[in-house]
């Protein structure tokens, strides 16, 4: 677990308070991905309290849900095929090359839920950070949920991403100002010690309704080879 030290940071609890943006411009078109329609950047406005600005009261920030759906939009599949190489001592070996398709696809409405449900988690633990291990199991439920995507095909479902959504971007954009580092270090920092362990099933631990999502999904794939 990251812990960071931060040194000559003085608290102030209004910090914690969130900001309202007064000079939000209306006339804004505003940016819908995938159906969904974001609410505007906040820019350094955003960055002026701990918790900061979120428009549409949904528990995550205005600039870390523009994020998600940003970075979530599409991408490139790949996958690897075996093929057969020649060493230098002239033997045959197995290898596996990356194959990449032309055209990027969407990624599913699950994987952009998993990264919200992250980010609630996010914001619960550093406005109190004394309690992290009471709060400690709503980033480690978004966790095992991004997990079970990963290798859902053990359970005969797909797997849809390939990767750890609570990496190292993922956190640079939630925990982008001094405030909010030294908060999530005093979250850590009370975490030291501590042993916890995943659930059996990974899949309870998501926050949103994966049967909708998928049921919905497949009636649409269904009705669009009509």
């Amino acid at each position: 677990m990251m812990t960071l030290l931060l040194l000559g940071c003085q608290d102030n609890d209004q910090d914690r308070s969130v900001s309202v943006k007064k000079d939000v411009n209306i006339t804004e078109v505003p940016l819908v991905i995938h159906g969904h329609t974001l609410p505007p950047d906040p820019g350094e406005e955003g960055k002026k309290t701990l918790l900061g600005i979120d428009v549409n009261n949904n528990g995550v920030r205005d600039d870390v849900e523009r994020w998600i759906y940003m970075t979530y939009d599409t991408y490139i599949p790949c996958h690897y095929e075996p093929i057969e190489i020649t060493l230098d001592n002239g033997e045959k070996a197995e290898a596996f090359e990356k194959v990449c398709e032309k055209e990027p696809v969407e990624y599913h409405q699950i994987v952009r839920e998993i990264a919200m449900q992250g980010a609630r988690a996010a914001q619960i633990i550093i406005q109190e950070p004394e309690k992290a291990r009471e709060t400690t199991h709503l980033m480690q439920a978004a966790q095992d949920c991004n997990f079970y995507f990963m290798h859902a095909n053990d359970n005969n479902e797909s797997n849809l991403i390939d990767h750890h959504i609570f990496n190292e971007n993922f956190f640079a954009i939630q925990y982008n100002t001094v405030k909010r580092v030294k908060e999530y270090a005093k979250y850590n920092f009370t975490l030291s010690g501590g042993v916890f362990k995943s659930p059996k099933n990974q899949r309870k631990e998501c926050s949103f309704d994966i049967d909708a999502l998928l049921g919905k999904n497949m009636i649409q794939n269904k009705e669009g080879k009509q």
